[in-house]
């Protein structure tokens, strides 16, 4: 009971902080310390904590610990994971009752902590699509404008505009050719005023317009 009601005064607290920013779900939960640009829309029975660019919505039953940059998409069911077991030498078990002081199971034998058990949040680049039921190891890098298909495994570092799917993830293809992709990293159009993409919205359906608008 003393969860819920800590949950629910947080998720309060952050719809009345970002109320111009952000819309969410009553079941959502919210990570205290997270933060969010605008344009922001979390879906039911997700858990968020990080950061959240302008643009950038979650879909429903994900849980994820992520800074997310501008006008990113992802999907329901994707999923992170920070926490991570020795599972060779020296250690000889995966059990952390013998190498954590978390108390994981409500019980440890160790007297200080031995292994680090926690990753780093991962990080997602703007104008990402990361598809249905993708699970994301802690601390890797997503790229700007990187695809992840549905239901990969992403177990280290996808480059900029990378298509990468499976398990583990690899690399299918990228989306552009070089000189387009370097055009699209040097440009940043995501890191524009608000106000300017508004205006332009037509361009980002048009590769070739945005490219002469941009020149």
């Amino acid at each position: 009971m003393r969860c819920f009601v800590k949950r629910v005064c947080i998720l309060l607290y952050m719809m009345l902080k970002y109320r111009n920013r952000l819309s969410c779900h009553y079941t959502v939960t919210i990570g205290f310390n997270s933060t969010f640009e605008g344009a922001n829309k979390i879906y039911a029975h997700t858990f968020f904590s990080g950061s959240m660019g302008y643009g950038t919505y979650i879909g429903e039953h994900c849980r994820l610990s992520a800074h997310i940059g501008r006008f990113t998409s992802i999907a329901p069911d994707v999923q992170c994971n920070l926490g991570v077991h020795p599972i060779s030498k020296p250690y000889a078990t995966t059990c952390p009752m013998f190498f954590s002081l978390r108390k994981q199971n409500g019980y440890t034998f160790a007297k200080k902590n031995l292994f680090q058990e926690m990753k780093s949040f991962v990080e997602i680049g703007s104008d990402c699509w990361i598809g249905q039921r993708c699970f994301l190891v802690g601390g890797i890098k997503i790229g700007h404008g990187a695809v992840v298909l549905a239901g990969a495994v992403v177990t280290k570092d996808v480059p900029p505009y990378a298509i990468v799917g499976g398990v583990p993830a690899k690399i299918l293809r990228y989306r552009y050719d070089e000189d387009t992709i370097n055009f699209l990293l040097d440009t940043c159009w995501w890191n524009k005023p608000i106000e300017w993409l508004q205006f332009h919205w037509e361009a980002l359906n048009n590769i070739d317009i945005l490219k002469q608008l941009l020149k």
